[in-house]
């Protein structure tokens, strides 16, 4: 009888099925781990937009959060879109309770289309209540923006921004700096307050990138559930993400990452 580790993706839902729980699911799916899920929000939602966003209560929330962990022993858990203060608030309460359960925190902020996915005011809960909590935050250039207060622009800065959210912070950081204008390769620096480690791949252009970010730290949840240490699970997620990016499918008008890159399509 296999034995699949037991991860948790904490996140909306994405209609469209590239992003958000239904990505972390696939990704789950395809490492090898039992996924299991607490949803934020539901939006109404293709690559193109987001068109409605429908909050679930904290109080729900946190019922999921509740009969999901007394059921099953999870191993790693991600968050992704938290829109609210109280929802962020309720999530914190969880893994403070809760701190055997490794959390890979993605700081959604903003999708890909520009729609907003963290309301303004949530920002300082994400900052106080949950981050501390983080065995890994992994940013985006807009969020470590958003989070430092400082533009980047230049791949120079990546280490150093790297480092100064782990001392704002005190969180191992995953600066994702697949966004930078003019670059022929898509470079992330990790920061885990001893030492430095850069993962880089070829820049992959004219691919619909909806929905990497949550794969890329689903992808991550579940190495770490497979019992990997930071730069091992980061590194593997890396390669992960290439290969979904390289072997993507096409779904009607546009094309999706492919979650089963070894699979047959």
């Amino acid at each position: 009888m296999k034995e699949f580790p037991i991860t948790l993706t904490i996140a909306g839902s994405d209609s469209g099925g590239g992003a958000g729980v239904q990505a972390d699911l696939k990704t789950f799916s395809s490492l090898h781990t039992f996924g299991t899920t607490v949803f934020t929000c539901l939006t109404a939602q293709n690559p193109d937009k987001v068109s409605a966003i429908y909050e679930i209560s904290p109080a729900f929330v946190s019922s999921q959060l509740e009969t999901v962990s007394s059921y099953f022993p999870i191993k790693a858990a991600k968050t992704g879109m938290l829109y609210s203060t109280e929802i962020i608030k309720t999530v914190a309460s969880f893994f403070y309770d809760n701190p055997d359960i490794q959390l890979i925190l993605d700081p959604v902020m903003v999708a890909t289309s520009g729609a907003k996915l963290l309301k303004d005011e949530a920002i300082n809960a994400l900052i106080s209540e949950l981050i501390p909590l983080a065995k890994l935050i992994t940013p985006n250039l807009d969020e470590a923006s958003l989070l430092l207060g400082e533009k980047i622009n230049h791949f120079d800065q990546l280490e150093p921004m790297a480092k100064s959210l782990f001392q704002k912070f005190n969180v191992p950081v995953l600066l994702k700096g697949g966004h930078l204008k003019n670059s022929e390769q898509a470079i992330d620096v990790l920061f885990d307050g001893s030492g430095s480690y850069i993962f880089s791949k070829e820049f992959i252009k004219d691919k619909n990138t909806h929905g990497t970010g949550c794969t890329y730290s689903a992808a991550i949840t579940a190495f770490i559930a497979h019992g990997k240490n930071l730069a091992e699970a980061v590194g593997l997620a890396k390669e992960y993400i290439q290969q979904s990016l390289e072997d993507v499918i096409q779904t009607g008008p546009t094309n999706h990452l492919n979650h089963f890159p070894d699979s047959n399509h």
